[in-house]
């Protein structure tokens, strides 16, 4: 090569190093603030209530369920809490896993336009997809805070824990996202699936109900739906430590997460070279 010539371009078509994709996801940064401020415009565009539906959303579900579960079931006559605001620091997770699952699943299948002609980090569509939803978990909180407000509750000292559950479902979501994402690309099936697998998950899921209605020896199976620890975890950190700390199923939780976490990075590094081919 002499001195004039252009510089030869090397493409490597082996997966990156997990450093190296996060340094690629930081330089392409732009992309994500773009398609997420894309994504919130599209969604409330036209609409009458417009970013109220934040708010009214979990609000209903919360109604529905401190019906079906607190006065039809009769759960709430086993606390000394507010009923509702048990129900909160249920409703308010699984809304979010429920909305982020499916939206970043189907978030490389519905730019696979874009992602055949031009190049940037794949993980970013997906991530940008639950990223959206997470805005919606952080402002739907506002409805605790009311809700605390309205019966005179205010949370103890745990609450200091509060981000990290938060942050455990955010991996959560989004790993879990990432895998189904570049499954729902290779089998759309699985866009056939999941909703109904969502649906069943609800009622395993302490949502309209606290771990302490499964029976004992159940409890261990039960807590390997890393949902339970962190929805068990949410309500000790914001209800002054309601039942005491759920120790196995927040460490049988965080384990599967990880687990989860570090599987589906793995898998979405090495395949995706090869998304464009497989739709």
């Amino acid at each position: 090569m002499t001195p004039d010539s252009p510089p030869e371009i090397l493409i490597d078509g082996s997966p990156p190093s997990f450093r190296e994709y996060c340094l690629e996801l930081w330089k392409f940064r732009e992309v994500a603030k773009m398609l997420i401020r894309r994504d919130l415009i599209v969604r409330f565009r036209q609409t009458y209530f417009g970013l109220a539906w934040l708010l009214f959303k979990p609000l209903i579900l919360m109604a529905v369920m401190s019906f079906a579960f607190g006065f039809l079931a009769g759960f709430d006559k086993n606390h000394s809490i507010p009923y509702p605001l048990i129900i909160f620091c249920g409703v308010i997770p699984w809304y979010f896993f429920s909305n982020a699952v499916p939206d970043g699943m189907n978030s490389l299948l519905g730019h696979m336009h874009i992602i055949q002609k031009t190049y940037f980090p794949r993980a970013i569509i997906p991530c940008a997809a639950v990223a959206v939803d997470a805005i919606e978990f952080l402002v739907a909180w506002l409805l605790f805070a009311l809700g605390c407000l309205w019966f005179g509750y205010l949370p103890g000292w745990q609450i200091v824990f509060f981000p990290l559950f938060c942050l455990q479902l955010l991996v959560l979501c989004t790993a879990v996202s990432l895998w189904l994402a570049v499954a729902n690309v290779k089998l759309r099936d699985i866009g056939n699936l999941v909703p109904f697998l969502l649906m069943s998950g609800f009622f395993l899921t302490p949502a309209g109900y606290t771990i302490a209605r499964i029976p004992e020896p159940w409890k261990l199976l039960y807590a390997l739906n890393p949902l339970v620890g962190i929805i068990e975890g949410l309500r000790w950190s914001l209800l002054r430590g309601m039942d005491g700390f759920p120790e196995t199923p927040v460490l049988l939780s965080l384990a599967v997460t990880l687990t989860i976490g570090l599987a589906a990075t793995r898998h979405f590094l090495a395949i995706e070279a090869s998304l464009a081919d497989l739709a």
